[in-house]
């Protein structure tokens, strides 16, 4: 896949508008909820799907298009792909409740870059963060990141979805 058809893919989003969200995160032993243990972002250790009113559903997750652990988005739910995991609506919560039902007006995403293993090293370009924009001046970030006890690093098999700016540049480099 090429960067174009990579952005291409994702700006299919433009203009669909937010029906429902699903997330989904491995079921732990003792039952534990951990997506929203902190107030300033949900962290998933699988996924989210983006359940459109089209009827159309795009999972956000990280992948390896370009290399591991950067973001992607496949084409049909998560529920299809994740095997001993749970599937939670969290449509009517308190951090998104106010985006269900708007357009999804733009969709930027940040590419970072790391080096190849090996002598002759070069960069590879990779998307990291993806900033979904949307009626009524309303952004999300979701990136391939997780953030543990005051530490955070990206290429990580987590989504972290930030729905305030000022939270989300504490994490996430924005670029021009």
């Amino acid at each position: 896949m090429t960067r174009n058809e990579f952005e291409s893919n994702l700006q299919s989003l433009v203009g669909e508008r937010i029906k429902a969200i699903q997330y989904y995160e491995v079921e732990y032993e003792n039952g534990e909820v951990l997506w929203n243990y902190d107030p300033r972002f949900d962290s998933l250790d699988y996924g989210l799907d983006l359940v459109m009113e089209s009827g159309l559903t795009k999972g956000i997750i990280w992948g390896s298009e370009f290399c591991q652990y950067g973001i992607s988005m496949v084409s049909q739910s998560l529920s299809l792909e994740l095997r001993g995991g749970r599937k939670i609506d969290v449509s009517n919560t308190s951090r998104w409740k106010d985006i269900i039902g708007r357009e999804i007006e733009n969709v930027k995403i940040i590419w970072s870059w790391e080096k190849e293993v090996g002598l002759f090293k070069k960069k590879i370009y990779y998307p990291q963060d993806l900033i979904l924009t949307f009626s009524g001046e309303k952004s999300v970030f979701i990136s391939a990141m997780e953030i543990r006890e005051g530490s955070h690093f990206g290429m990580a098999d987590n989504i972290t979805v930030f729905f305030n700016k000022n939270d989300a540049e504490k994490f996430i480099e924005f670029k021009a």
